[in-house]
């Protein structure tokens, strides 16, 4: 017996160990690996406020800084005063709208950049490139210099701005704004931020990829182990969604606190940004978690309902005259399924793992994994349960051997 108890409690030590790894792993396998899901997540920053105004603020100002607008503006004013051979006061004039001048091309710039940027076409181009570039997606972790993300060896996480200058310089000349042809073509990026620890994203990519297809089976697997070793099943079960539940509690805390401490050590200008991606990419696995947090509170209360304390027996007494009262007004009624339901009675303990079954369906067929699924599934499997007890029918020889 204490051999007994000492492995379900080592296989239920290793599984709450291993539970997180096993949702980090899983992410990294799903969320990083597939095309559609990684599409999914990174395809709508396109739309993104937060990445708009800062890729503006970027192209407007390293287009100024290519051109130098306002340089360029004085000595055009000055060109066009000697040519038209005017006085020193009219140059005068000319040099004091020279600034003005600059700054409404400065503003110009501006906009078109940010009909660029907000364009359905630019939104277009960036979900096909994520979508067709998905292989980038992963050298971004392997620090490949042509993704479309680069994350350099000290953690630099850049956006290349390339692509969007040419985009504007080609508006601007069609608009006929002086000297944008002479706009060059720029390798610069924009640095979203410089966290060293970006830099392990690597590290658990590759870890993740490796094991993240079956860690998360072993996990399941523990549990089950430990749950069906163990003499009190009830109380085991119960223990585990508790233990579950504050491990994945923590976890959710750890990332709650991960991307406020990540959006606090970059710039103020890249903060914003920083916790939209940062949103984004882990959305699949903060989804999960919530999911499996919900679904370890349920499993304590199913422990605590199946065990032998006061409280759950009173409850269950409750609930069963309740559900008698509902079975005689169905026979009142008239409604009765005849022999299906004393079938029904009779193998009731297999038909309620079954109705379990079937009412999990949606938590495991739609992913993620999600507290909306969670709680989805156990109203149905409750719904289900409830009516196949209304329904069953106590047959007669059931009845002769009840006391039995």
């Amino acid at each position: 017996m204490r051999g007994r108890r000492f492995a379900a409690g080592a296989l239920a030590t290793l599984a709450l160990l291993l539970l997180p790894a096993a949702i980090m792993s899983h992410w990294a396998t799903v969320q990083l690996a597939q095309t559609e899901r990684f599409v999914a997540a990174l395809a709508p920053l396109a739309e993104n406020p937060a990445v708009h105004d800062r890729i503006i603020v970027e192209v407007t100002a390293l287009v100024d800084d290519q051109l130098d607008i306002s340089t360029v503006t004085a000595e055009l004013l000055s060109g066009l005063g000697e040519a038209l051979d005017l006085g020193p006061r009219a140059q005068d004039a000319l040099g004091l709208v020279s600034e003005p001048i600059a700054a409404g091309i400065r503003a110009l710039v501006e906009d078109v950049v940010g009909e660029v940027v907000r364009s359905p076409a630019f939104a277009s181009a960036w979900a096909g490139s994520v979508e067709v570039l998905h292989a980038q997606s992963i050298r971004l972790l392997a620090g490949d210099p042509d993704s479309l993300l680069a994350l350099d060896r000290d953690g630099t996480l850049s956006l290349p701005l390339g692509p969007i200058v040419a985009e504007v310089r080609a508006s601007l000349v069609a608009q006929g704004v002086p000297f944008a042809a002479a706009i060059p073509e720029v390798d610069r990026a924009i640095v979203i931020a410089e966290v060293p620890n970006l830099a392990l994203a690597r590290a658990v990519y590759q870890v993740g990829i490796s094991i993240g297809t079956w860690l998360p089976w072993i996990c399941a697997g523990l549990l089950v182990g430990a749950l069906l070793l163990s003499r009190r099943r009830p109380l085991m079960l119960s223990t585990l969604g508790v233990l579950a539940a504050v491990v994945t509690g923590l976890l959710a805390v750890g990332f709650a606190v991960g991307r406020t401490v990540l959006t606090a050590l970059v710039e103020p200008t890249s903060s914003t940004l920083v916790g939209v991606i940062y949103d984004a990419v882990l959305g699949y696995a903060t989804s999960i978690i919530g999911g499996l947090l919900v679904l370890a509170v349920l499993a304590a209360l199913v422990g605590w309902w199946l065990g032998a304390s006061t409280s759950a027996t009173a409850a269950r007494q409750t609930v069963g005259r309740g559900l008698d009262s509902a079975r005689a007004a169905r026979a009142r009624a008239g409604i009765s399924l005849g022999r299906v339901g004393e079938w029904m009675h009779t193998e009731r303990v297999m038909m309620r793992f079954a109705l379990l079954a079937l009412g999990s369906l949606p938590a495991l067929l739609i992913v993620p994994l999600s507290i909306a699924t969670v709680l989805g599934s156990a109203a149905l499997v409750l719904g289900l349960i409830v009516v196949a007890e209304v329904l069953m029918t106590e047959g007669a020889t059931a009845s002769a051997v009840a006391p039995v």
